[in-house]
C-alpha cells in the first residue's frame, strides 16, 4: 500500500486503563503495562486496503490476555467497530507487535494479566482526500458449510487511493464468518459457490451502466442503488435510496456515510450550476454453474459486467 496515500489517514489508538488479571490473588498486584508507545503497535499503514477503499470506519474495543513474559496470547473483541475487517486488523496488529511489562504478585513474581483498549479507525474527513469514480469486487468461494475457501479483491476501475489491484484475504482483509457465507450461497446446490460482491461509485452514465449491466452466467442476489449529488466543494447535497433488490439484510445506509466524505467527480460531470450526479451501487451476484456462457471469475477483465454496445 502507498505510504504517501496512507499518511493522510488519522489513525488514533486510545488505550483504556489496564485491568488486573482475574486469577491473581495478591491484594495489590502490579498491573500489566504497555512497553513503548502505541504508535509502535499501530500506524496509518495498518489500515486494511479493503476498509480504506470502501470507507469503513469505527471504534474497535479489545482485550488482550498477556502471559508472564509480557507477550499477548489472546485477543478478544470487546466491542465491534461494525466491520469484521477492522476488528480482525486490530487483533492481528496487536498480537504481532504489542509487548508488555508483565503483572507481578505481592511476592514480586511475574504473573499474567489483561490489557484493554480501543482502536479508532478514521478515514480522512478534513477535505484533503476526495473519492473519485471506482469499481471493485470481493470474490468469494464458499463451501456447503458456509466456510470461505478462497477470496480476494479485484479492482476494475481504481479510485484515487492506491490499493493494490488484487488483495488476498487473510492479509489486508478478513473473511466473512460461516453464517454470512451461507447467506451469500443462498439455495445454491453445488459444492462450491462462487459469489462476487461488487461495489462502485459512478459520476458518468457509462460507468453507471456498467455497474448495473446484466451479468450473463450470474444470478443477482442483492442490489442497492443510491443517487446523490455533489457540489464543486466535493460535499454531498441530495441523497436518496433509488433501488433495493434482494434480502433486506444487504440494505445499506450509504447517505449517512457519504455526508462525512468528500468526492471528486470528473469536470465533465458538473452541470452549469456546478452540481454533479452520482450513483453508489452495491450488487451481489452468484455464479450459476448451470449456465453455458460462464465467465472466469478469476479474470479481472471478464469479471466486470460490460454494457452491450
Amino acid at each position: 500500500m502507498n505510504t504517501a496515500r496512507l499518511s493522510l489517514l488519522a489513525l488514533s489508538l486510545l488505550a483504556c486503563a489496564p485491568m488486573p488479571f482475574a486469577g491473581a490473588q495478591a491484594a495489590e498486584p502490579v498491573r500489566v503495562k504497555a512497553l513503548g508507545s502505541f504508535a509502535d503497535f499501530m500506524s496509518p499503514e495498518d489500515y486494511p486496503a479493503v476498509a480504506l477503499r470502501f470507507g469503513m470506519t469505527g471504534i474497535t474495543g479489545y482485550s488482550l490476555t498477556v502471559d508472564q513474559t509480557g507477550n499477548p496470547r489472546r485477543c478478544d473483541i470487546a466491542k465491534s467497530s461494525g466491520f469484521d475487517v477492522l476488528d480482525a486488523a486490530t487483533c492481528q496488529r496487536l498480537m504481532a507487535k504489542a509487548r508488555f511489562s508483565p503483572g507481578r504478585d505481592a511476592a514480586g513474581k511475574a504473573v499474567g494479566g489483561t490489557y484493554a483498549g480501543r482502536v479508532t479507525w478514521i478515514l480522512p474527513g478534513n477535505g484533503t482526500f476526495r473519492e473519485s469514480e471506482m469499481f471493485a469486487s470481493l470474490v468469494f468461494s464458499i463451501d456447503r458449510t458456509g466456510a470461505i475457501t478462497s477470496c480476494r479483491m479485484v479492482v476494475h476501475v481504481p479510485t484515487n487511493t492506491s490499493a493494490p489491484p488484487n488483495v488476498v484475504c487473510g492479509k489486508e482483509m478478513g473473511t466473512p464468518p460461516p453464517p454470512l457465507g451461507l447467506e451469500l450461497r443462498g439455495n445454491y446446490q453445488g459444492a462450491i459457490a462462487e459469489v462476487e460482491f461488487q461495489q462502485g461509485i459512478a459520476f458518468t452514465p457509462a460507468l453507471r451502466e456498467r455497474l448495473l449491466a446484466p451479468a450473463p452466467g450470474y444470478e443477482q442476489r442483492a442490489l442497492n442503488v443510491y443517487h446523490f449529488t455533489v457540489g464543486r466543494d466535493g460535499t454531498v447535497g441530495q441523497c436518496r435510496y433509488e433501488e433495493q433488490r434482494g434480502s433486506g439484510q444487504w440494505a445499506l445506509d450509504f447517505c449517512t456515510q457519504a455526508r462525512g466524505k468528500k468526492y471528486d467527480p470528473p469536470f465533465s460531470a458538473f452541470d452549469k450550476d456546478g452540481v454533479a450526479q452520482g450513483w453508489h451501487v452495491m450488487r451481489i451476484v452468484l455464479k450459476n454453474a448451470g449456465e453455458a456462457a460462464l465467465r472466469d471469475v478469476t479474470s479481472p477483465s471478464s469479471m466486470a459486467p460490460q454494457a452491450d454496445p
